[in-house]
């Protein structure tokens, strides 16, 4: 039975088709006085000529006519008369008994009455014959449209096999004198050759003509508003529009999915109504759904469309972006012109935009239904084609990863290149993947050996704490020579990463021992991975630079280096220089080209912001660590974050942010650590332990330091870190002894290694300290001497740290102003941690020289500064110093700051002027206010003027005495 819908049919026809329904109706009238017509309705596939033409049906029917219908179908093209014995078989089931005599056809093309049976092929029956039978038709037509006027309708006759064609075309020829009319609908017919008599059927001079296109925006509107339980918006509409075409099937489909989804409990807040029923304004971002309705409705005008649009639209789906018509005709083996027919036909109704479809639910659609052993073989001849044409290797790898191994010479080149480039896309399971499988394509060990290496580095992006036995594994092929030097000293520095110190430098010194006497451009690439390999060990691995049998190359570092390579430079300088200036733009000119970072650069940005921080350049490195991760968003590499967030944790640990220096220490250490120790998650861990340490949560810091590192570690940069976290640690709980000898052993690598600056770790301070803790003043004086003693290098930080420790070993009288002078050093830099330190002491040195006044000032300012970075023991320490201990309570969250009678104190300021003034009586520059409340450091001068001169003061200072207490937490 046929769909009564199938040709994109509506229930009602809508106003927008009513004139040509009104035509046709007006033939119906006409033929009912005696003059027969002869009308077609010809329109694409799904346009609604079925509808049409049962609406056509209706109207005879209503107005008393016969109506006899014939639907034509491809698959009975080739049988004579098929068409006309449903002609006849209608007549039967309409007037029962009729049926249709022996018109004499001869044998093999006979009509055999109401059963509507034919048989024969056409070319049996002699032109005589087919004569005869086409006057018997006209014969019992005209004797039926005696009795009343009479309607045959024929759908699809472009399908209609020649001999019922000829049949009609004769009846059509003698129309006028009949009480006759015959609509006929005519679909698209692309690869098919029609019978010549179709056109002289169609094309007679007396053939009314009628066009059916797609639906306008008025059309979908009347059809979505007749069957939603809401008004559609006219975004709704026009979203319609652009996804159907107005194609009238795919329009019901949309629609039909609308109304599914349009229940409260199933789709709340996509296209809701009040509690009375009442449309409400719809969401403008919601997604116009394209489900299962949608998709197999698109299915189904495919396969209306033939075969051949079937094995077009699959290979679209397959191709997807990569789709042309001369690709598709090569994978289809169909025609270019004939690709380009169907082209035009499924863009007209609303499948396809040019070679694309026009929505991913279509392609997903076709791809499901495609047989599985018939995916894979066309899978395998796209990616071949697609080689062929020079497609990229990554459009081509889709395919191979979807079929299947292919065992060609060009396929493992092709997954590899695919392989990088989804590393640089940050898609490393894709990747892998892709890796994984040309392992299985892979017939030459020189091959496997290749992408062995580049999975091994793939691995390390993915899961760095457990890649340690990727990389060992191709040790022997690398000292057997069998890898390229690039992805020789990729594998030597992953060993070294996992601090498998001898097994990296026994790779590192084989491809160092090479004779030269390779082509010049092989050995050009080995000299600059070693150079490389060279900066990474100055950088990371100071205590081996000495370990390597003969020196490493050398090459110059210059702008057309590579960004891993001139930050890895940056970085070893500064560490060697201090904040030498030529590091610090390197550094800069490296992050400036970060802007889409890829990941094989991670190392490389992480270096460029570990050199910024050891020149003390905090606000700079801060400043492009927020631009990283903004941008880093859009990446899922594990130990990309982590090495991101190690930087980042040690620019806030610096800056004296406290928590969150160990919030990203935490989040770095876990991406990073493993059972086994490597040199990032231990650099994370020790910045994790010193924040922990100055925060005051030992107990914490001391579950970090319980597993015993191994002896690899105190080569490495991260291990003179963990060296110093543990002695802060020892100090702050006590183990003096323990102390002194983390900082000492830190300065003996230090100076063995040529990295002695105090922005890497300040080991002299931190010995000096235990030393002054001990009571040995004078061996803490002459570490301290030394100290500021060294040349002046640009470290601000380190330079106020330094004078800190100066004024320790001095006499109370002297150590103000240089306390002053390291606090606003380290200000200049933004330490404030170390600020507040030297607050407390200042505010100590205060109280001892009888400045009371001045000596709670200091207190105050420095309790607030602690506060505001969370070092909470700091704190604790200031509170008998700022508040009398019978005023202490469990409440207090701040001492109070002068005298009662000064309370409200900022009580006439405006909201802005009290936020200026609170942070700048704690401590803050103008620049840091500015920072923290986005306005620029002129508007803070301004208010503090303002400040000033309200509450009748002068200087800070005074703001300190007059200002009521208010907590950090109050900003």
């Amino acid at each position: 039975m046929r769909d009564e819908h199938a040709d994109g049919g509506i229930s009602t026809v809508l106003t927008e088709r009513t004139e040509i329904l009104e035509r046709l109706d007006e033939l119906l009238v006409q033929s009912a006085r005696g003059r027969g017509a002869i009308a077609v309705i010809s329109g694409s596939t799904a346009m609604g000529k079925t509808t049409m033409l049962d609406a056509v049906a209706d109207m005879a029917t209503s107005a008393g006519s016969t109506v006899l219908s014939v639907v034509s179908a491809p698959h009975e093209r080739g049988l004579p008369f098929a068409a006309l014995a449903q002609l006849f078989h209608a007549l039967d089931a309409r007037v029962p008994g009729t049926g249709v005599p022996d018109i004499g056809v001869p044998e093999g093309a006979r009509l055999i009455g109401p059963s509507g049976m034919v048989g024969g092929p056409p070319h049996s029956a002699a032109h005589d014959d087919l004569v005869a039978v086409a006057r018997q038709t006209h014969r019992v037509v005209a004797e039926l449209a005696a009795e009343r006027p009479l309607l045959i309708t024929v759908d699809d006759v472009q399908h209609t096999d020649a001999a019922t064609l000829f049949c009609l075309r004769y009846l059509a020829q003698r129309l006028t004198q009949l009480s006759v009319t015959l609509v006929l609908s005519r679909g698209a017919a692309v690869g098919e050759q029609p019978p010549r008599i179709l056109y002289d059927l169609l094309y007679q001079t007396s053939v009314r003509r009628f066009h059916l296109g797609p639906l306008s925006r008025a059309g979908i509107r009347e059809l979505a508003a007749s069957r939603l339980p809401f008004v559609p918006a006219e975004e709704l509409v026009t979203e319609i529009h652009t996804l159907s075409v107005g194609n009238p099937l795919l329009v019901q489909a949309l629609i039909e999915e609308l109304r599914l989804r349009a229940e409260p409990d199933v789709f709340a807040g996509h296209f809701p109504w009040a509690s009375d029923g009442s449309p409400v304004k719809q969401d403008p971002e919601a997604e116009l759904p394209t489900g299962h309705v949608f998709q197999q409705v698109v299915l189904a005008c495919l396969h209306r469309l033939g075969p051949r649009a079937v094995r077009i639209a699959q290979c679209i789906a397959l191709l997807d972006k990569a789709a042309t018509p001369l690709l598709l005709s090569r994978l289809s083996g169909i025609d270019a012109e004939m690709i380009r027919r169907y082209l035009w036909l499924l863009t007209g109704v609303g499948v396809l935009d040019g070679a694309r479809f026009r929505h991913p639910g279509i392609q997903q659609a076709v791809l499901r239904e495609m047989p599985a052993d018939e995916t894979t073989d066309l899978r395998h001849r796209a990616a071949s084609l697609l080689h062929d044409n020079g497609a990229p290797p990554q459009a081509i790898a889709v395919h191979l990863l979807n079929a299947g191994p292919l065992c060609e010479e060009w396929v493992v080149p092709v997954l590899q290149r695919a392989a990088r480039h989804a590393l640089a896309e940050a898609e490393v399971l894709e990747a892998i993947r892709y890796l994984e499988l040309a392992r299985e394509c892979c017939s030459e060990e020189q091959d496997r050996l290749s992408v062995t290496a580049h999975y091994a580095y793939a691995q390390w992006q993915l899961r760095p704490a457990d890649s340690a036995q990727h990389f060992l594994t191709l040790k022997g092929p690398v000292i057997g020579g069998r890898l390229p030097a690039e992805d020789s000293a990729r594998l030597a520095e992953g060993m070294l990463f996992h601090l498998n110190l001898d097994d990296g430098l026994e790779v590192i010194d084989q491809l160092n021992d090479g004779d030269g006497d390779g082509e010049a451009e092989a050995d050009e690439h080995m000299a600059t991975a070693l150079h490389g390999t060279r900066l990474l060990m100055a950088a990371e691995f100071p205590g081996l630079l000495d370990r390597p049998r003969r020196p490493l190359p050398t090459t110059a570092v210059s702008a057309t280096s590579t960004s891993e390579l001139r930050a890895r430079h940056a970085l070893a300088r500064t560490l060697e220089r201090g904040a030498d200036e030529y590091a610090v733009a390197l550094a800069e000119q490296v992050l400036q080209g970060s802007q889409s970072p890829a990941p094989w650069r991670l190392q490389g940005l992480q270096a460029a912001l570990l050199a910024l921080c050891y020149a003390d350049e905090l606000d700079t490195a801060r400043r492009w660590y927020e631009i990283l991760v903004a941008d880093s968003r859009r990446y899922d590499v594990p130990v990309w974050q982590g090495l991101l967030e190690t930087a980042g944790a040690l620019i806030s640990l610096r800056r004296g942010q406290l928590a969150e220096a160990a919030r990203q220490a935490e989040i770095a250490y876990s991406r990073l650590s493993g059972s086994r120790w490597n040199i990032s998650g231990t650099f994370a861990l020790a910045i994790l332990i010193e924040a922990r340490t100055s925060m005051g949560d030992h107990k914490a810091a001391a579950k970090h330091l319980a597993p015993e590192p191994p002896p690899a570690l105190f080569h490495t940069r991260a291990g003179l870190h963990y060296l110093y976290a543990r002695g802060r640690h020892h100090l702050a709980t006590g183990n003096t002894y323990m102390a002194l000898s983390d900082f000492l052993e830190c300065g003996t690598l230090m100076h063995r290694w040529n990295v002695d600056t105090p922005a890497l770790v300040p080991w002299r301070l931190g010995a000096a300290e235990a030393w002054l803790r001990l009571g040995d003043r004078e061996r803490a004086a002459r570490l301290v001497e030394k100290q500021v003693a060294m040349p002046d290098t640009g470290l601000t930080r380190s330079r106020g740290m330094a004078l800190h420790g100066l004024a320790l070993v001095q006499p109370t009288a002297k150590q103000p102003p240089v306390l002053l002078d390291a606090f606003r050093q380290l200000e200049i830099s933004g330490a404030w941690y170390e600020a507040a330190a030297v607050l407390v002491e200042l505010s100590r040195a205060y109280q001892q020289l009888g400045e009371k006044a001045r000596a709670r000032q200091t207190a105050r300012r420095a309790w607030r500064l602690a506060k505001s970075c969370g070092a909470e023991s700091m704190c604790q320490a200031l509170l008998p110093t700022t508040m009398p201990k019978s005023t202490e309570t469990k409440e207090s969250a701040a001492p109070s700051v002068g005298d009662r009678s000064d309370q409200g104190g900022f009580g006439g300021l405006s909201e802005s002027e009290r936020r200026v003034a609170i942070l700048a009586a704690q401590g803050y520059a103008n620049r840091e206010i500015a920072d923290r409340l986005f306005i620029t450091v002129s508007t803070v001068e301004q208010h503090l003027t303002r400040v000033y001169r309200k509450m009748g003061i002068r200087n800070r200072e005074q703001l300190l005495v007059g200002a009521h207490a208010v907590s950090y937490e109050t900003v």
